[in-house]
């Protein structure tokens, strides 16, 4: 569906930034860990 669409082409970005999807959001959110 829709949703799977979405997270399998956001999960090969996030592989080239080394970084999952929650990661990202993380640093977005200035809470690196």
């Amino acid at each position: 569906g829709p949703w799977t669409d979405a997270y399998n082409l956001t999960r090969p970005h996030a592989g080239i930034a080394g970084l999952t999807p929650s990661a990202r959001v993380n640093n977005l959110l200035g809470n690196d860990t």
